[in-house]
C-alpha cells in the first residue's frame, strides 16, 4: 500500500533519479534530492517527490520519482486514528515512517492542508485517507 498517491486526474511528471547510499524507502514514500543530487527518503523539511518504486538499496541505482505539483490533490492515510469531519480544512504534518508516511494534525503547521476526507473510505475509518495539497514551503523542487 503506497503511503502517498496522487488523486488528481492527469499525468504526473515522473523523472529518473539515482539513489543515495543505504536507502530503504518504499513505493509511495516521500523523497527528496540531497546535496549530492541523489534521491533519499524524506524525514522532515523539504520534499521533492514520491517514490514510484521501492529503493533497491544500491547506491546510484536509477529510481523513478513523481515530482510534487502544488496544484494537484494527493491522498494519504491519517495516523492510526478514526477520521472525522473536523480534519477538513486544517494544516497537517507528515509522520515519516518507511512504507507508511501518514498525516497528523497534532501541532501541524508546515506540510499540507487537508481538503476533505477521501470518499473511498467511510467516515470514522481508523487510518482512513485524507485528500490534501502540499504547502509551498515544504516543496523544494
Amino acid at each position: 500500500m503506497a503511503s502517498v498517491t496522487r488523486y488528481s486526474p492527469g499525468y504526473p511528471v515522473v523523472i529518473t533519479g539515482y539513489e543515495a547510499a543505504s536507502q530503504s524507502f518504499k513505493e509511495g514514500d516521500l523523497v527528496h534530492i540531497n546535496s549530492d543530487g541523489l534521491i533519499e527518503i524524506a524525514t522532515a523539511g523539504n520534499i521533492d517527490g514520491i517514490a514510484r518504486q521501492d529503493a533497491s538499496g544500491t547506491t546510484s541505482a536509477a529510481i523513478p520519482i513523481e515530482l510534487i505539483e502544488l496544484d494537484a490533490i494527493y491522498s494519504a492515510h491519517y495516523k492510526a486514528s478514526a477520521t472525522a469531519q473536523t480534519l477538513c480544512g486544517i494544516l497537517m504534518d507528515f509522520v515519516f515512517t518507511v512504507g507508511a508516511h501518514t498525516l497528523d494534525d497534532d501541532g501541524a503547521s508546515t506540510d499540507a492542508v487537508s481538503l476533505q476526507l477521501d470518499p473511498r473510505d467511510a467516515l470514522g475509518t481508523s487510518g482512513g485517507r485524507i485528500l490534501f495539497r502540499f504547502l509551498p514551503a515544504l516543496v523544494k523542487g
